[in-house]
């Protein structure tokens, strides 16, 4: 009682943006039914905020956006371009380790600064956050200077992915940034596939999978990781990232293996019919039903919705592939549409029971 009756009595009124002003007046609502607070105290509340006419943290952001775009573009034209890297290398002398071990160093200040930085201010920021930007393109023109150094050890790009991925990672985790941490993930994904690629000596299979089911192989360890790493302290403002990213990961490369299956490639794809393809459907299906069974039990949204789109998204290849030029177009958009109001139906009526 005594919050709300604070608020009565401000004596200015609270200016907030849409978001909060819903919040607010679903609180007030909820009091007014549990009847907390009179009809009337409900009316003066309500008078003590008015909507934020200009909402500055959307205009911070799209400014946020235009520094990192521009941030891009400088160092593709000053790093990518080596025009300047090479003028230096001729004026001194440089080789290619002295300029990875320069840029090596470079990270390390940054990373230092970006630490003070994080200590002096704990409260969590946008303008904190951009700024391991920096450390990120640093620690990747480290890596491909190195890279040269070593001439690729002869084609092993995986190594130096790999290099890449372990430096945002130690340091996502130790600095709890979530710009490192997703540039980790990033960096995983060519590192596991160029890795899976030497090994197999180029061939299309890697212990007898093509590329969408390596895939697969690596959402897994993405979600191995997220279990090692749960209960580390550090870990906990970056988990939700990786915990996303494996179900994205896991869900898209098995809709891709329910349309290729495991062939090696396009030319062998296309001699394929799609009936012997069908068992890739239904372990996609069960995939995408276990998942939303999955999200439903432990109620995590996030799963649970990821699983309708990519059963939306299963029910519309599905059509494409075997139904488009046998049935109706619209008796297949009803049908469709039942069932996914069925569907809606069965959460709304298990939402409402939990």
């Amino acid at each position: 009682m005594q919050a709300f009756q604070f608020i009565l009595y401000l004596p200015n009124m609270l200016e907030v943006d849409k978001k909060d002003a819903h919040l607010l007046e679903r609180a007030i609502a909820q009091w007014e039914t549990d009847s907390l607070i009179s009809p009337e105290q409900a009316q003066n509340l309500r008078g003590t905020w008015h909507i934020r006419t200009t909402d500055w943290q959307a205009i911070t952001l799209y400014i946020f956006i235009a520094a990192i775009s521009c941030a891009l573009m400088a160092f593709g034209a000053l790093v990518l371009d080596e025009k300047w890297i090479e003028v230096l290398r001729l004026k001194y002398a440089l080789n290619d380790g002295i300029i990875s071990l320069g840029f090596a160093v470079l990270t390390v200040f940054l990373c230092i600064h970006g630490y003070r930085r994080q200590q002096r201010y704990p409260v969590y920021s946008l303008n904190r956050e951009l700024f391991w930007l920096l450390p990120i393109l640093s620690i990747g023109v480290s890596v491909v200077y190195l890279g040269k150094s070593f001439h690729y050890l002869n084609g092993n790009y995986g190594v130096f992915w790999l290099l890449a991925t372990m430096c945002y990672g130690v340091l996502g985790v130790m600095l709890s940034s979530r710009l490192l941490w997703s540039a980790t993930l990033i960096c995983l994904i060519p590192a596991f596939v160029k890795l899976t690629y030497f090994l197999s000596n180029g061939q299309a299979y890697f212990w007898g999978m093509n590329l969408p089911c390596r895939m697969v192989l690596l959402a897994i360890i993405m979600m191995g990781i997220h279990t090692i790493f749960y209960k580390n302290k550090h870990y906990k403002r970056i988990e939700d990232i990786t915990w996303t990213g494996a179900w994205l990961l896991l869900l898209l490369s098995g809709w891709m293996i329910s349309i290729f299956g495991n062939t090696a490639g396009w030319e062998e794809w296309q001699q394929v019919r799609q009936v012997h393809l069908l068992w890739w459907v239904i372990g996609f299906t069960i995939l995408c039903v276990g998942s939303l069974l999955f999200g439903i039990k432990k109620h995590d949204p996030m799963i649970r919705d990821m699983a309708v789109l990519f059963l939306l998204l299963d029910m519309y290849t599905r059509y494409f592939e075997y139904l488009w030029d046998r049935t109706h177009k619209g008796l297949f958009f009803a049908i469709l549409a039942a069932s996914f109001w069925w569907i809606g139906k069965l959460l709304e009526r298990r939402l409402k029971k939990g």
